[in-house]
């Protein structure tokens, strides 16, 4: 019964219908959708028929083929091959191959696709990430394990210090331009555990909610307020009465060098030239 089923499976394989889309050149340039429907429709389900012909400036016919589409198994394709390839038929000689998709039938195909995608339900990848962690035995992220533990069916989390359940990280490292991989269970060996009573709730009511500050100078400043500067008031000079005739008295009260008296000698010289 083993040798039977391993022998039906490339069996079942060679009749299982997929779709194909061929190329048949070298038609007559009378021939028809219909004709050719029941000309391959005996080695397969013809699903669309597309006659393509070429005309000159004149509008005569220089070429005609045509593309169809059809649902058939690997081994039919190759009957109609040998069976119908370099066949004359209908006034000309039957030139068949495999052609590319369609480009409407790939637009379709894409479109159907996306509205699909679009009406499938979107997956939570976090909620899926959690339960699946939840699956593998861990609560709240935590796990009861050595640290470096890797977590079941998931390597890319390992367990670290007091049971925190961890991601490894791959980091480009700027400097050698090269992927680093940071295992977090490696470098936890200087956490400390801050008890409950270090963690006390403070209410809201005793919040600081306003600080008094000083009323100086500083802190005016620092809210915009600057001190209003006064412009020291001009110097005009005043020149007296005896300036004015030409005899300047200095401020110390000496006369100036104008002002020295002519010596009694000097005087006397003068008299006898």
């Amino acid at each position: 019964a083993k040798t039977a089923c391993i022998a039906a499976g490339p069996f079942s394989m060679e009749k299982k219908q997929v779709s194909k889309r061929l190329y048949v050149g070298g038609l007559g340039h009378t021939v028809s959708k219909d004709e050719l429907q029941e000309r391959f429709g005996k080695f397969g389900q013809v699903l669309d028929v597309e006659i393509i012909t070429r005309k000159d400036d004149q509008g005569n016919p220089l070429k005609t083929f045509a593309y169809i589409s059809t649902s058939i198994s690997d081994a039919d394709l190759r009957k109609c091959m040998s069976v119908l390839n370099k066949t004359k038929w209908k006034g000309g000689t039957l030139q068949i191959e495999l052609a590319k998709e369609s480009f409407l039938h790939r637009l379709a195909v894409e479109r159907k696709e996306a509205k699909l995608q679009k009406e499938k339900p979107q997956r939570n990848d976090k909620a899926c990430l959690i339960e699946s962690l939840k699956k593998a035995g861990v609560v709240d992220f935590h796990m009861k394990a050595v640290p470096g533990t890797e977590v079941p069916d998931h390597k890319k989390w390992v367990v670290g210090k007091f049971g925190r359940v961890l991601p490894v990280l791959h980091l480009r490292n700027q400097q050698k331009n090269k992927i680093v991989k940071y295992d977090p269970s490696k470098y936890c060996h200087n956490l400390r555990k801050l008890e409950q009573d270090l963690t006390r709730i403070v209410p809201i009511s005793e919040l600081t909610w306003h600080l008094e500050e000083r009323d100086d100078d500083i802190n005016k400043k620092r809210q915009g307020q600057f001190p209003i500067i006064k412009k020291p008031p001009k110097k005009q000079r005043q020149l007296s009465s005896e300036a004015l005739n030409g005899d300047v008295v200095l401020s110390s009260g000496c006369p100036s060098r104008s002002e020295k008296p002519i010596s009694p000698q000097l005087d006397q010289r003068s008299k006898f030239k």
